[in-house]
């Protein structure tokens, strides 16, 4: 998956192929408005004023409280750009943003979305992070707000692949007991566990973290199922033998090679024999330019906003298998783009039946 120029008839396709078109224009000055316009359409409630239909701009003005020339102008820039239609003077939502950017459609990303104006913010220090090295702890400052959007935004982009993932991790038979690390809002082992009944999980975050999302795990209505424990991934005692499943997904982007290493000996540790360790992450390619943008981007956003980056399913593998691990074949997410799973398995001592 690429963001990039896209001809739109015989002459832009020719001029593209030529090298006649200005892209470092389009990626950063179009980029940024078309970024800037969604983020303000979803966060002024542009897209759910028109849920119930076609509507003319005073409407639309009305019901978001918004200049409705100014509004006029972002209806535009959202219309140019495929997330609204036109016709006889209303405009009215196109299917991409009834789909994606409802707060109340089934798997919207409007959170998600909105967790950008934050991501931002962060982005801003890419050009001090690159001259000194030295990147922003973003858990560090989060007021407890921040926090809520972060544990939401989160939540809401867990939409796109737990289903994916909860079908295409093999659970052991008979599992009983999992451990999330890092999970907050838990919405993968809920996934997990509506899908394997006799599975219950712990979900292990920081306490802010927990705090913040532990009214979106209610609302799962998972009961003691799914449950949290406030803790340090790094430094709490995960047990031994306890678990038949461990997960770790969007964690291991924040901690060096050496913190990953440990945490996956002692996640290792705590698996019981022929248990898996699933690690769930956008992927970096092993050689720059393999993997295109999403692999790239996101490591310099997680170099920017943390002590690491992405990493590539050998270095993942490589982790599980000085853990005594035995790592599977990694698997790409579909619904994940530029994600995927790395997953091992806990050899199991000789002389039991699996």
């Amino acid at each position: 998956m690429k963001l990039g120029a896209i001809p739109q008839n015989p002459l832009e396709l020719a001029a593209l192929a030529g090298g006649f078109v200005p892209t470092p224009i389009l990626d950063t000055l179009i980029a940024l408005l078309l970024a800037r316009s969604v983020l303000t359409g979803a966060k002024l409630g542009i897209f759910d004023a028109l849920a119930g239909g076609p509507l003319p701009v005073a409407e639309v003005a009305a019901r978001c409280a918004t200049d409705p020339r100014a509004t006029e102008k972002l209806l535009n820039a959202l219309t140019g750009a495929g997330y609204l239609r036109f016709a006889e003077g209303r405009y009215r939502l196109a299917s991409v943003a009834r789909k994606w950017l409802l707060k109340d459609a089934p798997g919207s990303l409007y959170d998600a979305v909105l967790l950008q104006l934050l991501d931002a913010e962060f982005v801003e220090h890419c050009e001090d992070y690159v001259r000194t090295g030295v990147p922003v702890d973003m858990h560090a400052g989060l007021t407890t707000e921040q926090w809520d959007l972060y544990q939401r935004g989160m939540r809401a982009g867990a939409n796109l692949a737990a289903a994916e993932v909860a079908r295409r991790v093999f659970v052991p038979r008979n599992a009983t007991d999992m451990l999330d690390i890092g999970g907050a809002h838990g919405y993968y082992s809920v996934a997990l566990c509506r899908r394997h009944p006799q599975l219950r999980a712990t979900i292990l975050d920081l306490p802010e973290a927990v705090a913040a999302s532990a009214p979106l795990l209610a609302r799962e209505g998972m009961g003691e199922r799914v449950a949290h424990r406030a803790g340090d991934a790094l430094t709490a005692d995960l047990g031994r033998d306890a678990y038949d499943l461990v997960l770790i997904a969007n964690l291991v982007h924040h901690f060096d090679d050496a913190t990953n290493r440990a945490l996956v000996q002692r996640a290792a540790d705590a698996l019981r024999p022929g248990g898996l360790l699933v690690i769930g992450e956008v992927i970096r390619p092993r050689v720059p330019g393999d993997g295109g943008q999403l692999g790239a981007l996101t490591d310099l956003y997680f170099a920017i906003t943390s002590e690491s980056g992405t990493w590539s399913f050998a270095e993942m593998a490589a982790w599980q298998r000085a853990a005594g691990l035995r790592p599977r074949r990694p698997l790409r997410l579909l619904t994940g783009p530029g994600a995927g799973l790395q997953i091992a398995t806990k050899p199991k001592l000789e002389g039991t039946q699996s």
